[in-house]
């Protein structure tokens, strides 16, 4: 295995050909559409496929695992190949837990997924999940055409193919914000640098350029522990130092050297009262919402083209109802010692997709995957149907949004399991199709993608569980949050001590065994 220090994003692979796509449901169904018969007069074979239940069904659209996507799934793959599609609704926020449950007592689905690593880790571990390899090999030629081997390869674990990973055709996720009116009336650039972006944020404070009566935020976020949208990770991390590819792998993020130089840069801020004192208390990110909402905060780095921020109703639409002539623009400011603006990017893949060894319908799991996977198919799940669902503006479908629409719209995107995203077939087509999405903002979420890609990286992935973080994953989690947050608030002549202090805690709570389990682990790649 060849490990890389930094992977940097590059174009989108497996182009979408948007040929031969199905133009209603109700007519017949064509070719790759519908399978080969699975042996007609037979007993039906019942899959069971998981999907999540994210409760925000519109009116009349029918339970998630009965409306319109299933009963098309059932007539055009279910149907011809003799096999009843049985959807399993999972609460999203419950996922994982109940998941553990299902599998646990042997109740789970044919087709099951997650985007929690550990539990994955936990399910090889155990034995709890069927092989892949031959499988996919005998079974999957569009599934392997669609996701390449690049992708597949995250689905490896020692050696054998477990899960089947979704592909991720935009890696992107944080970008940073900043209030163009409040820059225009003072004068100023976008900042560029971490420096610029500091003296504008002293400028905002100082001078109040949205007159807020002193209620002025130059930079917020929210507690980083919270389901929130917004971090200051992205500042923090860009003062880490060089690295070496080994001590990439091993060092969690709060031992890096330069991580504690960031953490301390947000406390200088806090006490000159640069950002939200209270931010350790928003747990959902509502405060914050309501602060942008309100014209209160001049910058924030959160989630890149979010549907909170700049979809129809959210915090954006409010703010220029709040504040007319209030916007936002994108920037790109946190530079680290090369001058470069660094940040965490998802791996090219989404939720991992995986056989129970329970399961007695492999085959026809794969075969599900496999139809899933053929372009047309894959954009009528994604895009919907012409007329019904979409109409085409500049070469991309652009959704309908009466409410006739969403009712068989809406939950399209989690039947689409193999795909994490609509992929056009590039990194550029798919930034353009992704704006279309925020009519009143395209521009702002595009530059926002673009800048939230820029100089990415993807985390370090070892090819066996690290079993030490498994364990301990959870108190670490904590842990960590607890020194930033801390340090953040401390006086200033206590932070060293504060800081240092948290990570000696957090080595003695398996930090440290974590950290030694990686570097070994690396070393054995290293040798492959």
């Amino acid at each position: 295995m060849k490990a890389k220090q930094r992977k940097w994003l590059g174009a989108s692979t497996a182009a979408l050909i948007l040929t031969g796509m199905l133009s209603a449901c109700s007519g017949p169904a064509k070719d790759s559409a519908q399978g080969q018969s699975n042996g007609a007069g037979k007993e039906p074979v019942t899959l069971k496929v998981e999907i999540f239940d994210r409760g925000n069904a519109p009116a009349g659209a029918g339970p998630v695992d009965n409306n319109f996507w299933t009963q098309w799934i059932q007539k055009n793959f279910g149907d011809p190949n003799n096999i009843k599609l049985q959807f399993i609704p999972v609460p999203r926020n419950q996922e994982v837990d109940k998941l553990n449950v299902l599998m646990s007592t042997g109740d789970a689905p044919d087709l099951v997924f997650t985007y929690d690593m550990n539990t994955i880790y936990n399910y090889v571990k155990g034995g709890g999940l069927t092989e892949l390899g031959k499988l996919i090999d005998e079974n999957g030629p569009n599934l392997k055409k669609f996701l390449g081997q690049e992708v597949l390869n995250y689905g490896i674990f020692s050696g054998k193919q477990y899960t089947i990973p979704a592909k991720r055709p935009l890696q992107f996720t944080q970008s940073s914000y900043i209030r163009k009116d409040w820059l225009d009336k003072l004068g100023l650039p976008v900042p560029k640098t971490t420096e610029e972006f500091y003296q504008t944020m002293k400028a905002f404070k100082e001078k109040d350029p949205g007159q807020t009566g002193g209620k002025v935020i130059p930079y917020d976020f929210s507690a980083s522990n919270g389901t929130n949208i917004t971090t200051p990770g992205v500042l923090i991390s860009s003062f880490v130092k060089k690295l070496s590819e080994e001590d990439f792998y091993a060092m969690p993020e709060l031992l890096k050297p330069g991580y504690k130089d960031g953490v301390q840069f947000l406390n200088k801020m806090n006490q000159e009262g640069l950002i939200n004192p209270d931010f350790a208390l928003d747990k959902d990110g509502k405060s914050f919402e309501r602060d942008v909402a309100n014209g209160y905060v001049g910058a924030f780095t959160a989630l890149a083209a979010h549907q909170n921020l700049m979809g129809p109703g959210n915090v954006f639409d409010t703010l220029k109802k709040n504040v007319p002539g209030a916007e936002y623009v994108a920037m790109d400011p946190f530079t680290n010692e090369e001058g470069k603006h660094p940040k965490v990017i998802y791996d090219p893949i989404g939720m991992h997709i995986m056989i129970p060894k329970s399961s007695k319908h492999a085959v026809e799991a794969i075969k599900y995957l496999d139809w899933m996977s053929k372009p047309d198919v894959l954009f009528t799940l994604q895009n919907g149907i012409e007329g019904q669902h979409y109409t085409l503006e500049n070469g991309f479908p652009k959704a309908i949004t009466t409410d006739e629409a969403k009712k068989t719209y809406y939950n399209n995107t989690d039947i689409a399991i193999i795909s994490n995203g609509r992929d056009f077939g590039s990194k550029d087509k798919n930034i353009e199709a992704g704006a279309l999405q925020f009519p009143n903002y395209k521009e702002l979420a595009k530059q926002t993608m673009i800048n939230a890609l820029n100089d990415g990286y993807t985390n370090p992935r070892f090819e066996r569980p690290i079993d030490s973080e498994i364990k301990y994953s959870k108190t670490l989690g904590d842990k960590a949050q607890e020194a930033v947050v801390k340090s953040i608030l401390a006086k200033p002549e206590e932070f060293n001590k504060l800081f240092d202090s948290k990570v000696e805690e957090y080595l003695k709570l398996g930090g440290q065994a974590v950290m030694d389990e990686r570097r070994a682990a690396y070393k054995e790649m290293k040798k492959k």
